[in-house]
């Protein structure tokens, strides 16, 4: 049993955990910043948001977290801290794997998300420390199960795309990658024949995760606008592991023209990637919030050039623009798009709170 599947009693009290820590820490009141006081707020049903009981400003709890976008249920990222903060280093991702009964490669992504803001500290780390201890208290979080280690093919894809993402198949040996996945050399040579194999193996690995995550985001129960949100989140590099795999992009685009399997891939994963933009827009679209300023298919075109051009500009770490300020210009580019207020895609709302890191930098935008 895939223990990501939506539970709504764990998911609300998930939601009540984050608003209790995060901006009520009697269960109720909260600063309005509309009304520019404590107010009360009342629970919104269908979103992972309160209301002020006098304006009906919105707050998410969940977007001044460091999972903050992300379609993976809060409950199971409460799971997620708990677990890590409580587990050795190299067996946090299978214990993960058990307790939530998800595949060794879902894992070890949420392992890396959470692992990355425990070693940057300040207040995230600590936030995630305070989320884990009432969660805790509460008695929600799950026992841990038998854990699946995943096949030594799969660790292998999984070391590959951070080793080579880090340093590049070049200064790569195959040695690193075995020793990040815990085998044998001889392994590696067992599953692939030479690095490139394992770079191919690696991209794939890297697009089957973004697959699955725009499926999660197409099931999720949120507003268009909410999954346009989402949406541009992952068109720009958010956290480190988004940022490996941009990387990888960059890695795989270098042997294009020597390989033609890794032009076959970025085709694939190109048209994928267009397909749930356009599934997005459509939705938007369709229920009448979008208005698009020309037609859909074209539209759909433009945002995956830009967002590429954006996206590849911030991993390479170009001055001029971080990674807040490609979200911005791809902002207004979007509602200008689509004929929305860019005001509906305002960045308190999930993917640019104060403090948030550029990947590629460490340090705060």
């Amino acid at each position: 049993m895939d223990r990501l599947a939506p539970d709504a009693g764990r998911e609300e009290a998930a939601l009540a955990v984050l608003w209790t820590i995060v901006h009520g820490p009697d269960g109720g009141a909260s600063f309005c910043r509309r009304c520019a006081t404590h107010r009360s707020f009342h629970r919104i049903s269908r979103r992972r948001a309160y209301a002020c009981d006098r304006c009906g400003a919105h707050v998410y709890p969940a977007s001044a977290t460091p999972f903050a976008g992300s379609p993976i249920q809060l409950a199971a990222w409460l799971d997620a801290v708990v677990i890590v903060l409580d587990s050795p280093g190299r067996a946090r991702p299978n214990r993960l794997a058990g307790a939530l009964g998800i595949d060794y490669r879902r894992a070890w992504r949420m392992t890396r998300r959470v692992e990355e803001v425990v070693r940057a500290g300040g207040d995230d780390a600590e936030l995630l420390r305070r989320l884990a201890r009432l969660w805790k208290d509460q008695g929600h979080h799950l026992p841990a199960r038998t854990p699946d280690p995943g096949s030594p093919e799969d660790r292998i894809r999984v070391a590959a795309c951070r080793i080579m993402a880090k340093r590049g198949i070049e200064a790569t040996r195959i040695a690193d990658i075995a020793r990040e996945a815990g085998v044998s050399n001889a392994s590696i040579h067992y599953y692939f024949r030479s690095k490139d194999e394992a770079l191919l193996a690696a991209f794939r690995w890297a697009g089957d995760q973004l697959h699955a995550t725009l499926h999660l985001l197409r099931d999720e129960k949120v507003s268009t606008v909410d999954r346009l949100r989402r949406l541009m989140d992952l068109s720009i590099p958010s956290d480190q592991g988004t940022y490996e795999e941009y990387l990888l992009w960059l890695e795989v685009w270098g042997r294009v023209r020597r390989h033609p399997a890794f032009l076959d891939e970025c085709v694939r994963m190109s048209r994928r990637w267009s397909d749930a933009v356009l599934e997005v827009f459509g939705a938007g679209v369709a229920d009448g919030t979008f208005a698009p300023v020309a037609p859909l298919p074209e539209v759909c075109e433009r945002y995956v050039a830009i967002s590429e051009s954006l996206a590849l500009r911030a991993t390479l770490g170009y001055s001029d623009m971080s990674t807040r300020a490609a979200r911005r210009v791809l902002a207004r580019f979007t509602a200008e798009q689509l004929g929305i207020p860019v005001a509906r895609l305002a960045p308190d709302a999930l993917w640019e709170r104060p403090g948030r890191q550029d990947p590629q930098k460490g340090t705060s935008t």
